[in-house]
């Protein structure tokens, strides 16, 4: 699958990432629209952790749960859902 990334110090784009594996207590959630935060600004434009490479942006969604763990009893595939 494809994921926004921080790809050095000022400088974005897709990069190719492994499908994730969903836990007991996971959900995987398809997204339908990601906002990169503020957070996420400052880190790859003023390097406010550190220089990093190919760090997934954009933890802020919404999105339709595609998949849920054995112990997730609040929400179900088909489900549309907001990730803070």
């Amino acid at each position: 699958m494809k994921g926004f990334a921080m790809l050095g110090p000022n400088k974005t784009g897709f990069i190719e990432k492994e499908d994730p594996k969903v836990g007991s207590r996971d959900a995987l959630v398809r997204p339908l629209a990601v906002a990169p935060c503020t957070s996420d600004i400052h880190t790859v434009f003023e390097d406010a952790l550190w220089p990093r490479e190919n760090m997934i942006l954009g933890h802020e969604a919404c999105g339709v749960v595609v998949e849920v763990g054995e112990d997730v009893k609040d929400f179900k595939p088909g489900d549309r859902v907001l990730v803070p």
